[in-house]
C-alpha cells in the first residue's frame, strides 16, 4: 500500500517519540497529574480528563475537539425526558434513532448500526476484521485508540511511514486526521481502497469521519459514504457523533458498511449497547437544523481567529488543515515549550491537549472555542511567553 508521505516526516516522528514518557506524558507536566485516571498498560491517554482537576478555576476545555456550542438543547431535553423510561429496555433495533441518522447521513437504515460511541466499533472492526496487521493513515500521528484496539485484538501495529507494500488486515484513515487536521480527498482515499482490494488477501479500509459533518451543508458529497456502495466488501465508515453534537458523556457512534459486513457486525455487537437516552438524543439532534447552520456559519471564523492568536506567539499552525476542522494543531518549536504551555493553560483553567502521547511532544492540539475563551487562554500564554517579534 503506497503512502503519500516523506522520509523526513518519518524521522521526525521517530525522533519525537523518544521524548514521551510515563504513558506518553512528560514527567512533571500538568497533564501528569491526570495520569492516575488512566491505566497505561491497557488504555490510551485522551483529552477531556484534566478539567476534573481544576474545580472552580475551570474556564473552558481546549483539550477536546467537541463542538464549541455544546450539546443541542432540543436533544438534551429529549434525553432528559427519556429518563422517565429507563425502567424499560432500550429499543433493541434503535429504530427511531437509526431512521433519523439515516436521513441525516443519507445512508440506508439497513446498513447502519448505532452503538456506544465510536469506540465500540473501533474495537469491533479490530476483533472481527480480516486477519493481519493494522496500519494507520499516512500522517505524522493519528488517534491512538485504534492502536489500542488493534493490540488488544492481537494485531501488529505497523508504522504507516515505513509500511509501503505490506499487506494489512485493517487500514484506518481518519479524515480529517486527529490530531494533525490533515484531510485526504476522495480520490486519494479511493486509490488506497483499490490497492487494498487488489491484494491477494484483501483487508478492509476503515474511514473514521467523526468530524466530517463539520464540513458544511454539502458535507455528504465529500464523505467516504460516496464510495462504500462501490466497495461494499472493503470500505466502511465509522463516526463518533459525540464530537459534532458535543455529548461525549452520553456516548453515541455509528458504522456504515456494505450488507455483508453489516450482518457480521450486528451479530458480534454487544446487545443493548446504545441506551435509551442516547437514542432519543440522536433522534432530536438529527432534526436540529438551526444548530447545524450555526456550526457551519460560525466555527471556521473562530478557528481562523484562534490560529492568528497562536501564530502571534511565534508558533506554527498546520495551514494544511481546512478552516472547518474544529481544532488547531500547532508546533511550539520544542518539547519544553509545549510542556510549559500545557502547564500555563492548566493554570489558566483552559486545559489543552499536549501531543506527547501521540509521540510528537513539540505539538499541542486545541479545540476551537469561543473568542471570549480564546482570550482567557491567550492572555495567560502571552504573559508567560510574550508575543513574537515581526
Amino acid at each position: 500500500l503506497k503512502r503519500p508521505t516523506t522520509r523526513a516526516c518519518s524521522r521526525e516522528r521517530r525522533g519525537q517519540r523518544r521524548g514521551a514518557t510515563m504513558g506518553g506524558e512528560p514527567v512533571g507536566s500538568a497533564n501528569g497529574k491526570a495520569l492516575g485516571l488512566w491505566d497505561p498498560e491497557t488504555q490510551e491517554v485522551h483529552g477531556g480528563q484534566t478539567w476534573r482537576l481544576l474545580g472552580s478555576s475551570f474556564v473552558e476545555d481546549f483539550s477536546v475537539t467537541t463542538n464549541a456550542f455544546g450539546a443541542p438543547q432540543p436533544a438534551v431535553e429529549a434525553a432528559r425526558a427519556a429518563l422517565g423510561d429507563i425502567h424499560h429496555y432500550p429499543a433493541a433495533d434503535c429504530g427511531a434513532a437509526t431512521a433519523a441518522l439515516a436521513e441525516f447521513t443519507r445512508w440506508p437504515e439497513s446498513q447502519l448500526l448505532l452503538g456506544n460511541g465510536a469506540s465500540e466499533f473501533i474495537d469491533l472492526v479490530m476483533r472481527v476484521g480480516p486477519p493481519g496487521g493494522y496500519t494507520p493513515g499516512p500522517f505524522l500521528a493519528a488517534y491512538m485508540e485504534y492502536s489500542r484496539a488493534a493490540k488488544a485484538a492481537g494485531r501488529e501495529v505497523r508504522d504507516p511511514l515505513t509500511a509501503d507494500g505490506d499487506r494489512s488486515g485493517v487500514t484506518v484513515i481518519i479524515r480529517p486526521n486527529s490530531p494533525t487536521g490533515d484531510f485526504l480527498g476522495l480520490d486519494q482515499l479511493e486509490q488506497i481502497v483499490k490497492e487494498t482490494e487488489a491484494s491477494p488477501e484483501p483487508g478492509i479500509v476503515v474511514m473514521d469521519e467523526s468530524f466530517m459533518a463539520f464540513h458544511g451543508p454539502s458535507w455528504r458529497e465529500h464523505s467516504a459514504l460516496e464510495l462504500v456502495p462501490k466497495y461494499p466488501n472493503t470500505l466502511m465508515v465509522i463516526c463518533s457523533w459525540t464530537k459534532l453534537w458535543s455529548c461525549p458523556g452520553l456516548r453515541l457512534g455509528s458504522i456504515a458498511c456494505g450488507p455483508g459486513w453489516y450482518r457480521t457486525f450486528k451479530k458480534m455487537q454487544t446487545p443493548w449497547s446504545c441506551n435509551t437516552l442516547a437514542q432519543e438524543f440522536c433522534r432530536a439532534a438529527c432534526n436540529d437544523t438551526e444548530y447545524m447552520q450555526r456550526t457551519w456559519s460560525t466555527l471556521p471564523a473562530w478557528k481562523t481567529r484562534q490560529e492568528g492568536l497562536l501564530t502571534s506567539l511565534g508558533w506554527v499552525v498546520n495551514k494544511m488543515s481546512p478552516s472547518w476542522v474544529p481544532w488547531v494543531f500547532v508546533n511550539c518549536g520544542d518539547a519544553e515549550t509545549a510542556a510549559k504551555a500545557n502547564a500555563v493553560a492548566m493554570e489558566a483553567g483552559c486545559p489543552v491537549r499536549l501531543c506527547a502521547s501521540f509521540g510528537i511532544p513539540t505539538y499541542l492540539r486545541l479545540g476551537v472555542r469561543a473568542p471570549e475563551h480564546q482570550d482567557v487562554l491567550q492572555a495567560a500564554l502571552e504573559k508567560h511567553f510574550g508575543r513574537a517579534r515581526d
